[in-house]
């Protein structure tokens, strides 16, 4: 977990808002490999074992499914993850496509419940659990896939700020506050313009066959 992005993180329990502190047992550079995360409202402690943020009530991991380059060079097209500042948060199977994104891309990535075999470190933090454990209005980008639960899109979508961008399935309608961008048969990319506000939590219906083009 790069320790910057400890800061946009946030006790997934329903009581006021506030920052997590960190305990660090073991670090590499600016990455915290083993430690525990603490709410100082609730008490509530989250484990941090090799890089991985553990806040509970996660489903299990799917399989690993190496994406193409050319997806992960459209994915971070479709979320401008241009600058070095920015923070793109990947749900899912989107996960997999991390490290070739890394490879093109500055961006700092954030992977909620990515598929078995994505490693933290290098530009990549992993958490895990029920809902994207983020503050609202932190990110840059964030792409939801086709597995996402309710629960995690209500809590995703509020993260992404203002002139961000969303990418998700085309199940899933566009939340308020987002405008259009592109779409195709399997996904849509949406901005969020500024001083929008964002719509309450939005249903996704799962397609099947999962994206054609793209993990699901």
């Amino acid at each position: 977990m790069f320790i910057p992005l400890v800061d946009i993180l946030r006790c997934p329990r329903p009581h006021d808002e506030t920052w997590l502190v960190a305990s660090i047992d073991r670090a590499e550079g600016r990455d915290i490999v083993d430690g525990t995360l603490g709410c100082p409202i609730c008490s509530a402690e989250y484990p941090i074992r090799d890089g991985v943020v553990d806040f509970g009530g996660a489903p299990a991991a799917t399989p690993y499914i190496a994406p193409r380059d050319d997806e992960a060079v459209r994915l971070a097209a479709a979320l401008d993850l241009t600058d070095a500042r920015a923070i793109a948060l990947l749900q899912g199977a989107w996960g997999a496509h991390a490290p070739l994104i890394r490879s093109i891309s500055p961006a700092q990535l954030l992977l909620v419940n990515p598929p078995e075999g994505v490693a933290s470190g290098d530009g990549i933090s992993i958490v895990r659990g029920a809902t994207a454990p983020v503050a609202a209005s932190t990110v840059h980008g964030a792409a939801v896939s086709t597995t996402a639960s309710a629960a995690m899109i209500s809590s995703l979508v509020p993260a992404v700020r203002a002139g961000g961008r969303l990418l998700a399935p085309t199940g899933m309608p566009i939340p308020d506050g987002f405008a259009q961008l592109a779409r195709d048969a399997d996904v849509w990319v949406a901005g969020l313009a500024p001083g929008a506000s964002v719509s309450a939590p939005v249903p996704l219906t799962r397609r099947a066959p999962p994206l054609g083009d793209g993990p699901g």
